[in-house]
């Protein structure tokens, strides 16, 4: 009769005896540390308008060119532990890249320690942990800040443990991806003053790779733009390296679907040739919902060094700006990267900052409501969300009126397909479709 593995001896013994090797793991009493936040802080400014400290540890360099550890906050009190991008002291902003307790900050006097067992931990003045790597007794014995930005736990050999590579926010550096297999999305922030979670994910699934919006009244998230594969996929990589066309001087900038290696094919999602460096850059999902590269960009021997945008996802050379949800703010009527008017009940007026869609808090399902028309009105969800072909002009407000969440419902005329919007944001020209808005009588 066959022993499985499970049961035999000999496995039991193995798992035993790496299990007390990994115990047996320690860091050296040298490297440990605990850092305390307090003190003065640094200079010069960065990003968010925010103020930092630096964080060094005992015998550990937490400075590798151009990357940094700190302790950063936008609102006194409220500190977050991140790495920083740029180089000190040549006039541009330093950019936060990485963020461990974005929504949790720890206020003055709190702690980062990294002990004998292994655990890099966060904890508040009181003692209470806020966030940790939750690698205690799992072979580590030293941590690194890697040139590339990537902060490592590693064992003996130099095998990594942990890696904040694994574990992105709002941003990707060069080199790092998103991973089918682990934390698969970048969120964006709610604004440069609260960095705590917001609306706009990027999420790469088993096919495809696509930005979607959180609706708070629905508890759901919609996509609103995005790339479908159909074929497995296993990683999204961002890179900017030298230009593989002959020219000196050329550098692409890449985003990368691969498939799995037993596959081995790969699609350039986002691929654009620059004439400069491209190698210190990041991709940022932003609190407006755009999804943009920044390069750090060295101009007349690095006399005006700064942070250049060098790509957008919603822009005039790549998807058209106005199917960006927030171009136009909350609301609003936009064509070729303009915004153009304010729908209103009465007519389109001038756009402004303060144009918004009409409140729907009288809304019973079923009820008749009132729908202002816009000729020549498309929705962003219009090429990602499908609606019912063969529905004419009647059955598609039956559909809207029925449904409180339905803000306003978008007619396909010539091909009967009816888009219900569980949100209105910015709308496009399209003469091909005519856009219906809600909204009750007093």
């Amino acid at each position: 009769m066959a022993i499985s593995h499970s049961s035999s001896p000999l496995f039991h013994l193995l798992f035993l005896t790496l299990f007390f090797i990994a115990i047996q793991a320690r860091v050296p009493e040298n490297q440990t540390f605990i850092f305390v936040n307090h003190g003065e802080f640094g200079q010069p400014a960065t990003e968010y308008q925010s103020t930092y400290r630096v964080i060094q540890g005992k015998n550990v360099n937490f400075y590798t060119h151009p990357f940094q550890l700190c302790f950063y906050n936008t609102t006194p009190g409220a500190y977050i532990l991140a790495m920083r991008a740029g180089i000190p002291g040549d006039g541009g902003l330093m950019r936060w890249v990485w963020d461990a307790n974005r929504n949790h900050p720890v206020g003055e006097n709190a702690t980062l320690s990294f002990g004998s067992t292994g655990n890099l931990a966060l904890s508040e003045a009181n003692g209470a942990i806020v966030w940790q790597t939750n690698t205690a007794n799992k072979g580590v014995t030293g941590i690194k800040l890697l040139s590339n930005g990537n902060l490592v736990l590693h064992d003996k050999v130099g095998k990594f443990i942990w890696q904040s590579f694994y574990y992105p926010t709002d941003t990707l550096v060069v080199g790092q991806s998103l991973r089918v297999s682990g934390r698969n999305k970048l969120v964006s922030r709610k604004s440069d003053k609260d960095g705590s979670d917001g609306i706009y994910s990027y999420i790469l699934g088993h096919t495809d790779l696509y930005l979607y919006m959180y609706l708070n009244n629905l508890d759901q998230q919609i996509k609103y733009s995005g790339f479908d594969y159909s074929k497995p996929v296993a990683t999204a990589v961002f890179d900017g390296k030298p230009a593989d066309n002959g020219n000196s001087t050329a550098y692409q900038l890449t985003l990368t679907i691969y498939e799995p290696p037993s596959i081995g094919y790969y699609y350039h999602l986002i691929s654009r040739t620059l004439n400069y460096n491209t190698t210190l850059s990041y991709i940022k999902l932003g609190s407006d919902g755009n999804l943009k590269a920044y390069t750090y960009h060295n101009d007349n021997h690095g006399k005006k060094s700064r942070w250049e945008e060098s790509f957008a996802y919603f822009s005039s050379y790549y998807v058209r700006e106005c199917s960006l949800p927030t171009k136009c703010g909350s609301y609003g009527l936009c064509d070729k990267g303009v915004c153009l008017a304010c729908p209103t009940t009465t007519g389109l007026v001038s756009w402004n900052e303060s144009c918004a869609p009409t409140n729907l808090a009288q809304c019973k399902s079923g009820a008749a409501a009132n729908y202002y028309k816009i000729d020549g009105a498309r929705h962003f969800l219009d090429s990602i969300r499908d609606g019912g072909d063969g529905l004419d002009l009647e059955e598609c407000r039956k559909k809207c009126d029925e449904d409180c969440n339905c803000l306003g419902f978008f007619h396909r005329e010539e091909s009967g397909r009816c888009l219900i919007a569980p949100v209105l944001g910015t709308l496009s020209k399209d003469n091909k479709v005519v856009a219906y808005i809600k909204y009750y009588s007093n």
